[in-house]
């Protein structure tokens, strides 16, 4: 492996996109998303086309609506992926906000297209089992006359949608513009941005990772008021929201954007809950390597074992192709073009969000990738991460618009399933202290996918349950947050250095038409282990089935893709069996470490 510093990173292109938000292409993208919206409103207002000819009134409006959200999502996706890594940038914010008005009829003209289903009753669904052109639109259509039970009238919509441009979502923009401009003082006059002291978690040195901690909380709680006016804003926007909606808590509206069963989500908690003390035994080990008797919340991304060196972003590119042509041609094709078309933004600095994402450009049909390469193994695991979404992406490129709307628990399908090949290239002829290495940072994302993400799960359906009745304050927020903390890390972690502020860490939590933005990736997690696990069974033509079944995401609830790939998602023992593929990577931990390391 080749080693060195990530300082080499790169920064992504998105000229092929649109050069500016003030180039010729963007504008007349921009010119013609008006139009659209216009005709969308006339042909859903169509009444004399809908009563004489409904099959010609369907097919019209489709064709609009798949148009529509193409070009909408291209402009909308190019003027995210500029503000994210320039979030001070006040023109790109502008710009957000006159998307998201000129856009803003669409949701009440949906809303009377539900209606107008609804009083379609049975005839749409004899359409579509008769009309080519509206046959393939079945699942959608039928999700659309669901939803038609679950809004409020037209002009109510309207007015939800408009009021969210300076309500929630300016919440939302609030907590991002906050999170990524912070730093603090470190030392000699050097100043530290909250990416950077969230990166020394990963730190060797337990007095630095300390330090970086107590300055990352003292960060937060100087920022504690804009913030928890920002969660209480946009949860209290989502209450009312969901109420009119005919919900009776904010649950129930994830779950259907889920495209699950209450029944999986049950089962899936129920596991996740059943193996808490799997994971408290990973914990435990770990403590005892790193030489303390329980690990603080600081000491989650400790490093354990001994990695080669810190990782050269070409390193990483050079590792990841290497480990996805042994899977795939194609995949390991697609990978090459994304790096050498310059769709990876891994350099951090101030400015840019932390974490990472992959956002689409239908009409380009590119995605383009955020991260934060810090030169580790998980970094690369990250990059692996995020070229699995770009690869799903590159799947459903050519298919509707609305059949590229899959929902967030297959979303993580790929790239868990391209997370999972690095980590498995990582460990193949590895020294045992690599080895260790290797499964430490598998499990450290396991923690966090299954732990931390239960946690997260019960902070927000406690805060749900709270701010129905009213706003919390910032303390009552880090109150729930060290309760959620406490009853899944249990006794694995000290209970006096939790890390009460993760409310204000996650950027999850402020997206109000994303509740509960937290099960899906756990979910992802087990389904892509899953997956995995089959392929490694010598699975023929496993590489096409599974090219199939993201294809197959966005045509059907995640019960029936699931079901159709020969899983049943409302039985614990489908997600005992990603379990039980963690179990045993715990238990070689655990012996690794028996034998010292």
């Amino acid at each position: 492996m080749q080693t060195g510093s990530p300082e080499a990173a790169p920064r992504w292109n998105l000229t092929p996109v649109y050069e500016g938000v003030d180039s010729d292409a963007f504008l007349r993208d921009r010119s013609r998303l008006e139009e659209l919206v216009a005709t969308f409103g006339r042909r859903v207002a169509d009444d004399e086309t809908r009563l004489s000819d409904a099959g010609q009134w369907l097919a019209g409006v489709l064709e609009t609506i798949n148009t529509l959200l193409d070009t909408h999502e291209n402009l909308e996706a190019f003027v995210y992926a500029s503000y994210s890594t320039d979030t001070t940038n006040a023109s790109l914010v502008r710009e957000l906000d006159a998307l998201q008005e000129l856009v803003q009829p669409v949701q009440s003209t949906r809303a009377v297209f539900r209606t107008h289903l609804a009083h379609l009753g049975t005839e749409f669904l004899e359409l579509a089992e008769d009309d080519e052109r509206i046959a393939p639109y079945r699942f959608f259509l039928e999700e659309e006359r669901y939803l038609a039970d679950h809004q409020m009238a037209p002009a109510e919509e309207d007015l939800a949608a408009e009021l969210s441009r300076p309500g929630a979502d300016a919440w939302s923009r609030l907590q991002q513009t906050i999170s990524s401009t912070i730093s603090v003082d470190w030392r000699d006059g050097e100043r530290r941005t909250m990416v950077d002291l969230r990166g020394l978690a990963h730190d060797p040195d337990r007095e630095t990772r300390e330090r970086a901690y107590h300055a990352e909380l003292d960060a937060w709680r100087d920022v504690e008021v804009p913030l928890a006016a920002a969660l209480n804003g946009v949860k209290g926007f989502a209450v009312i929201l969901d109420t009119r909606r005919g919900f009776s808590q904010s649950l129930e509206p994830a779950i259907l954007q889920s495209r699950i069963s209450r029944d999986s989500l049950d089962a899936l908690i129920g596991v996740m809950e059943e193996s808490l003390p799997v994971f408290r035994r990973y914990l435990t080990t770990k403590a005892g390597l790193i030489g303390v008797e329980r690990l603080a919340f600081y000491d989650l991304f400790a490093p354990v074992g001994q990695s080669k060196g810190s990782w050269t972003f070409a390193a990483a590119q050079e590792f990841i192709l290497e480990q996805f042509a042994g899977f795939s041609g194609e995949l390991a094709a697609f990978a090459e073009n994304a790096f050498d078309d310059r769709w990876i933004d891994a350099e951090p600095r101030t400015g840019k969000v932390g974490g990472g994402y992959c956002i689409s450009f239908p009409l380009a049909g590119e995605s383009r990738i955020l991260c934060n390469f810090d030169g580790s193994f998980d970094g690369v695991g990250t990059v692996a991460h995020e070229l699995g979404h770009a690869f799903h992406h590159h799947v459903l490129k050519d298919a509707a618009a609305v059949h590229r709307d899959y929902p967030m628990t297959l979303a993580e399908t790929a790239s868990i399933f391209c997370e999972t090949i690095a980590f498995s290239g990582g460990l193949a002829g590895a020294e045992p202290t690599e080895e260790l290495h290797v499964l430490e940072q598998s499990l450290q994302d396991a923690t966090q996918v299954i732990v931390d993400i239960l946690s997260r799960f019960r902070f927000e359906t406690m805060l749900f349950d709270r701010r129905k009745t009213g706003a919390l304050g910032a303390d009552e927020m880090c109150e729930l947050m060290r309760t959620a903390q406490l009853e899944t890390y249990g006794d694995a972690l000290d209970e006096k250095k939790l890390h009460p502020y993760m409310w204000a860490v996650k950027g999850h939590y402020y997206n109000h038409d994303r509740p509960f933005y937290n099960f899906p990736y756990a979910f992802g997690q087990l389904f892509g282990l899953a997956l995995y696990a089959e392929y490694e069974s010598g699975s023929p033509d496993f590489a096409d089935r599974y090219r199939d079944l993201l294809a197959r995401t966005g045509r059907a609830s995640a019960v029936e893709v699931t079901r159709e790939a020969g899983f049943d998602i409302e039985s614990p023992e489908f997600w005992r069996g990603g379990i039980e593929l963690i179990t045993g990577r715990v238990e070689r931990f655990e012996t690794l470490a028996q034998q010292g390391g």
